[in-house]
């Protein structure tokens, strides 16, 4: 890579957020800006020796570009970017003379015996395609010079690893999980509560949320104790406009370093850095919430990596693939290579390196996610963007909820046989007793369970069959009730967290019941129905749960430990939220007894 690799990069990220309907809030701001890199890329073309009339035709056929795509725009009108022309500021004269037709520009570019001139021209030749549209003459030099580019000088793509399997979501069938993913960093409660034990790759992995890191700590012994078969994982997700600056996300970060450091676990646990931010046009009309991957992801023991050469492999596998077919690996190879300058600049990049240094997660790959039509609001990322570059990235009427990556399942643990004595294995007669007995175990088993099923005990996860060996084991009947408190019986406003008059009447009969329960723990569940938002039903059945503990806590005097609150949202409905009845049905709040085993799991 040569260092004006790193001003071209920057001058196609500009014009990627712009394509991707990007804000430029002044005009004459951002001319200066882009003067200024389209200055310094010919500066240092010259300085890496190569030819001076081909640094000033690549600098002419960018400011034409640049030029024809602003007046084109639906936001021409707004910028009035005739009184802001590069081509006018440089050379003196409109992009639309003859002498600045693309075609004529790039043909002798094309055929540079330079790579890296080669390069640079293909790249904008895919770029004037996209706004001059597919004239003949710009289709009719793409076919000729596209096996040069697919053939140009690239780092190769390095195959996953033999031990893992790369699954595909319907081509096996797995009974069991394999690998526990534990979702941490700030933004693990916020953004992935609706991931929460869920599953992929056919039940071979189970994603968990883990908000804090004492809570980590607690599921990592119980995990130990009673599923030590599975394999454990850390995904550490980064939302680049998910806090309003890059101070604040420094904040967290240093917070969770600090929390981890202080909390001691069961061992070394490998990690995944997810980055998240929208990289190209690319998005699919069937799955439009879907994103595009780049990072190869490992979860064998690939000891302690380091965060910037991971990064560098990274930008290195967004050029490998760009094979020519198409405009979005350019923009994602430009886009991702200012996130990496964005995390490295704002210190990002030495404050992970630091959590990873001083902690017990073992960072083992980065990923980097193209996906959604923006962020709600401008944060760290686009603040700074605004500043270097004069343009922010778009706005999105609505939020998508970040996705999981595709995450290789280690390699399936073997039993080995255990090799029974001569003495007991001669008799064929003997060994055919085996499938009978273990037939009868089998029976005994199912009528042994569901006679447990057929109990009053309500489990507000039950629905998730594959998960239910993660969760406690249900209340002897000795043990305290559970209730499930619902609009019926109105506790609070629609829409509201506050309690209505008269709603404690029924939380005081369950008060006088848990008061006689002193060392029992209970699990508070809020839900909502389907009205509103995922995040805002979220936010409001955690409000109420909390709502009810602290309540609970004030009547009858527990110490607070002894409740955990938790929020599902609208993701388990007990009846049909079509009808008002079934809605009020759904806005409930529940409370579970717990085994007394959970205050040390």
């Amino acid at each position: 890579m040569v260092k004006s690799d790193v001003f071209f990069s920057r001058l196609v990220g500009i014009d990627t957020l712009f394509s991707c309907e990007g804000i430029i809030p002044s005009a004459a701001d951002f001319q200066l800006k882009l003067i200024s890199l389209i200055e310094q890329f010919n500066k240092t073309r010259r300085a890496e020796g190569q030819p001076e009339s081909e640094s000033e035709a690549l600098c002419r056929a960018i400011c034409c570009y640049f030029d024809r795509h602003l007046l084109t725009h639906s936001q021409s009108d707004m910028l009035s970017w005739q009184r802001y022309s590069l081509v006018n500021y440089f050379y003196g004269y409109s992009a639309e003379s003859d002498e600045n037709q693309p075609a004529a520009m790039l043909e002798r570019l094309l055929n540079s015996e330079s790579e890296v001139t080669f390069r640079y021209a293909w790249q904008l030749l895919m770029l004037f395609i996209q706004v001059e549209t597919q004239t003949e003459a710009l289709i009719r030099l793409r076919t000729h010079c596209r096996a040069r580019y697919l053939y140009r000088p690239r780092p190769a793509l390095t195959a996953s690893s033999d031990s893992e399997t790369w699954l595909p979501e319907d081509e096996f069938q797995l009974r069991s999980p394999r690998l526990m993913v534990f979702i941490i960093g700030p933004f693990a409660s916020k953004w992935f509560s609706q991931s929460d034990l869920s599953t992929s790759n056919d039940n071979g992995i189970v994603w968990i949320v883990a908000g804090h890191a004492n809570t980590l700590a607690k599921r990592l012994v119980h995990l130990k104790a009673n599923q030590s078969h599975l394999a454990t994982l850390a995904y550490f997700p980064l939302l680049a406009d998910g806090l309003e600056n890059s101070g604040l996300l420094i904040e967290q970060i240093t917070a969770w370093q600090q929390a981890l450091s202080a909390t001691p676990l069961t061992g070394n646990l490998p990690c995944l850095l997810g980055l998240y931010s929208r990289l190209s046009q690319q998005r699919h009309s069937h799955d439009p919430e879907r994103a595009t991957w780049t990072g190869r992801l490992t979860t064998s023991g690939a000891g302690h990596l380091n965060l910037e050469t991971c990064l560098i492999k990274l930008l290195a596998e967004l050029d490998a693939v760009d094979d020519g077919s198409d405009l979005y690996a350019i923009q994602r190879q430009a886009l991702g290579s200012m996130f990496v300058a964005w995390m490295a600049e704002n210190r990002i990049m030495n404050v992970l390196q630091s959590l990873f240094d001083n902690s017990q997660l073992d960072l083992a790959g980065v990923t980097l996610a193209d996906h959604s039509e923006g962020f709600s609001r401008h944060g760290a990322w686009s603040l700074w963007m605004q500043e270097k570059y004069g343009i922010l990235p778009a706005l999105s009427a609505s939020t998508a909820m970040p996705p999981l990556p595709a995450i290789p399942l280690p390699a399936e643990r073997v039993i080995q046989p255990f090799t029974a004595p001569l003495a007991l294995t001669a008799s064929g007669k003997r060994r055919r007793h085996w499938p009978a007995i273990a037939a009868l175990l089998i029976m005994l088993l199912a009528a042994f369970t569901l006679h447990e099923y057929r109990q009053p005990v309500r489990t507000p996860l039950s629905a998730l069959n594959p998960l239910r060996s993660f969760l406690p084991a249900p209340p002897r009947d000795g043990d305290a009730r559970s209730f499930v408190l619902t609009d019926i019986v109105p506790l609070f406003k629609h829409g509201s967290s506050s309690m209505m008059p008269g709603s404690e009447k029924k939380l005081e009969e369950i008060a006088s019941t848990l008061v006689q329960h002193p060392h029992q723990m209970f699990l508070i569940v809020g839900h909502s129905d389907s009205t509103g938002s995922p995040q805002a039903n979220y936010a409001l059945s955690t409000e109420r749960a909390q709502m009810v503990k602290d309540w609970l806590v004030t009547k009858t005097g527990l110490p607070t430990t002894h409740f955990v609150v938790e929020g599902a949202g609208n993701m388990h409905p007990i009846a049909s939220n079509e009808t008002e009845e079934g809605r009020a049905q759904n806005r409930r709040v529940e409370i579970i007894s717990l085994p007394v085993t959970s205050k040390r799991n």
